[in-house]
């Protein structure tokens, strides 16, 4: 882990601007940060890459003497960009929950993204969002994937320059290949559909997460999402996952944190009964420590947050091949460390994961058509595949 104590003063800007409310001491000196910037452009091109513009404009725009008016510019159309974005994806989720559910009787929960954007921060347009996160009951994934290709919507794999899968073995084996299925509307929003909040671990089985639903208001329709404690719980679990290698998956706990009603005691309580108390603790001390003020010298008290911290900011510079070589060194392909959650559930993941990794893909079965009998033939270029992977992963040093 590097010294976080000698980090740069556009570091401590980065995680500072992405915070979503600042105390007047920490705008002070969020402002002398500020004022010791010599890159600016470098300093905008990091936060597009981490889909923080918006909460970067809320706080610069505050303290204009220190930034060039052409930034401010760029800051202002990225802000207003995401804002028209995300009332596009309301239209969308709308549309998809009165065409694609309402008719089969299904009920899907909202989270993440526009859902976390409208319950928790001040302002809608500050969490940028990309596509609109489903999850639906065990067993429904099918129907509705094949309701949603009636209505328009088309199959694809969320790889580069995927095309829709339109034959009807093609969206077979997606169906059966996929734990998930990535829908997309003729307006060019996506729609992933889960039916699991974890991956490989069961954290979540728990928990009746359709039981604990509660209803939310969107765009004058009404949608079923997550409670705070369960929502925070997951968003830990998940932006953790992801080795925290967006700055606004940081905006999300602090937005939440600090919003009305958040009860640290209650979240938790949960996070014992899920078994990844170590994740949440962590992902607190991390929310903490994006203060300007906060102290990056390591105690036992910021041991954990600063290990998460330190995730964040060497995914800073890179792109999905950065990450993806950061996430390597995942346990059971779901924690960084062993103290994120109880070890029975660490074990689990590890085996399911191992199990997951050796499964054929759709690309395999596209590309080289069996039938269900030789299918486990699959398996042989499946290896060569993942170990031409590791090789090229190992071979980029962050």
């Amino acid at each position: 882990m590097h010294d976080l104590r000698f980090a740069s003063p556009n570091t401590r800007l980065q995680l500072t601007l992405a915070k979503v409310g600042l105390s007047e001491e920490e705008r002070a000196r969020a402002e002398e940060l500020a004022r010791q910037v010599t890159d600016w452009q470098g300093l905008f091109d990091t936060a597009e890459r981490n889909f923080s513009l918006p909460a970067m404009r809320l706080h610069l725009r505050q303290m204009p003497d220190c930034v060039p008016e052409e930034v401010l510019s760029q800051l202002n159309l990225a802000a207003d960009a995401s804002a028209i974005n995300n009332m596009r994806l309301i239209v969308a989720q709308k549309m998809f929950l009165q065409n694609c559910l309402a008719p089969l009787g299904v009920e899907g929960i909202f989270f993440k993204g526009i859902s976390i954007a409208s319950q928790y921060y001040p302002d809608f347009g500050l969490r940028p969002c990309r596509d609109i996160d489903v999850l639906l009951p065990r067993g429904t994934r099918r129907a509705v994937t094949m309701k949603a290709i009636e209505a328009g919507y088309r199959l694809v794999i969320p790889r580069k320059n995927s095309k829709p899968l339109e034959e009807k073995e093609d969206l077979e084996a997606a169906l059966h290949y996929r734990d998930d299925a990535n829908l997309v509307s003729e307006d060019g929003v996506v729609m992933d559909l889960q039916e699991r909040l974890d991956k490989f671990s069961g954290i979540f089985n728990a928990v009746d997460v359709f039981d604990q639903a509660v209803p939310m208001k969107l765009g004058g329709t009404s949608f079923l999402t997550m409670p705070t404690p369960l929502l925070f719980n997951y968003i830990c679990h998940h932006h953790a996952r992801h080795t925290w290698s967006y700055l606004h998956w940081l905006s999300d706990l602090d937005a939440m944190v600090t919003s009305p009603g958040f009860d640290r005691a209650e979240v938790l309580s949960l996070a014992d009964r899920l078994g990844q108390r170590g994740t949440v603790e962590g992902s607190l001390e991390m929310q903490r420590l994006m203060s300007p003020l906060a102290s990056w010298e390591e105690t036992p008290e910021t041991r954990r947050g600063l290990q998460f911290l330190n995730l964040c900011l060497r995914n800073l510079p890179g792109k999905l091949e950065l990450e993806k070589h950061i996430a390597m060194k995942l346990i059971g392909g779901e924690f960084m460390f062993d103290w994120q959650a109880r070890p029975e559930l660490i074990r689990r993941a590890r085996w399911q994961h191992t199990a997951h990794i050796l499964r054929p893909t759709v690309q395999q079965y596209i590309k080289y058509p069996l039938p269900k009998a030789l299918r486990w033939l699959y398996v042989f270029p499946r290896l060569v595949d993942l170990i031409r992977q590791a090789r090229m992963r190992t071979g980029r040093r962050p």
